[in-house]
């Protein structure tokens, strides 16, 4: 094997833009290999101009050459095609991809382009050397792609400065919260008719939706819901700075998620951290993420949320025992202990790529 210092790692992404959460793994991604002694540089198709310090379009990368590349592979892309083209050995860092079908009804062009990476994801199994996943479930998906080595190692992320629990045990009303873009897979439909369920019984509830949009139509569907079913009780915070980020966990009662497809859902694990309850629909990596540390749902429907919800707002005894234990959960996935998770496989891919 070529001395570590003389092997050339080069990254690629669909796009590398801040407050992102792939993006933000890949620059951390970037950050270990350097430390590791790697020389290395990041390619992707979109360059957000705050990021061109750390990263160039993928195109100025022909003519170049590597001793391996790294794939973070997460929606479709020409910048997969590319990979495609070349010769040397190929890690795929496997995200996710949201099924299509459940944009289709909303925006079919993205449907399309997740059905387009979907069919490349299968090419760059077969192509690819070496696969990493943020969760086993992903790791499942790139196996059956094709691809038979595959490690989990968690996504990195750094989670917002804790703050001191400033609830409705204080005088404000009982706040559910949801953070993540306004999209047909996570589903704040499900959110707003259980938070409509739920004002039954607790009047003065109220729900804080906390995201950017990844779909307009989508996002206008939500607000007519929101006022046809619970008139008062939705708040749309849109995307929110790092600090008021950590006010909205230490402020909330509850964290709930009804997502119908995550690959991994960094949220979660923030609202465990942040002594934050859980409750979620079992659904794809949820259980995985969250293990034994929230209240699991298998029936979505807005009573059946409603009285989960309702339990963890009332119930003291309950409600200490999901804190202690989110806030357990939640240190197995702290960026120092992922890093370390991170720096391993990746240094064992490399190897065996050289």
């Amino acid at each position: 094997m070529a001395p570590v210092s003389a092997v050339r790692v080069h990254q690629f992404t669909a796009s590398l833009s801040t407050r992102d959460a792939v993006s933000h793994h890949t620059l951390e991604v970037d950050t270990l290999l350097r430390q590791l002694g790697y020389e290395t540089e990041i390619f992707a198709q979109h360059v957000h101009p705050d990021l061109r310090s750390r990263g160039r379009d993928y195109r100025d990368h022909d003519g170049l050459d590597a001793d391996v590349l790294l794939y973070q592979a997460s929606t479709g892309s020409p910048v997969a095609d590319y990979l495609l083209g070349r010769n040397e050995p190929l890690v795929i860092d496997y995200h996710n991809l949201t099924p299509a079908a459940l944009f289709e009804p909303w925006e079919p062009h993205i449907s399309a382009e997740l059905d387009f990476g979907r069919r490349q994801l299968a090419r760059l199994a077969r192509r690819a050397s070496q696969g990493l996943a943020d969760s086993r479930f992903n790791a499942d998906e790139l196996e059956a792609a094709g691809l038979d080595d595959v490690v989990v190692a968690p996504v990195l992320f750094e989670p917002p400065p804790l703050r001191p629990f400033t609830s409705a045990h204080v005088g404000e009303p009982p706040t559910l919260l949801f953070v993540g873009r306004l999209s047909p897979n996570k589903c704040q439909e499900d959110l707003i008719s259980a938070t409509a369920a739920l004002r039954s019984w607790i009047p003065d509830v109220r729900l804080k939706l906390i995201g950017g949009t990844s779909s307009h139509r989508y996002e206008a569907a939500l607000r007519d819901h929101a006022v046809r079913v619970c008139p008062g009780g939705v708040e749309f915070a849109g995307s929110v700075s790092e600090t008021d980020l950590a006010d909205a966990y230490a402020a909330a009662d509850v964290f709930v998620c009804l997502s119908e497809h995550e690959g991994f859902c960094v949220p979660v694990i923030e609202s465990m951290a942040a002594g934050t309850p859980v409750v979620a629909y079992a659904a794809t990596v949820l259980p995985e993420t969250i293990g034994d540390a929230g209240i699991l749902l298998d029936d979505k429907s807005p009573t059946n949320v409603a009285v989960a919800l309702e339990r963890v707002l009332t119930d003291c005894e309950l409600r200490a025992w999901l804190v202690e234990q989110g806030q357990a959960r939640a240190t197995t996935f702290s960026p120092e202990s992922s890093r370390i998770r991170m720096r391993k496989a990746l240094s064992a891919a490399i190897d065996r790529c050289v």
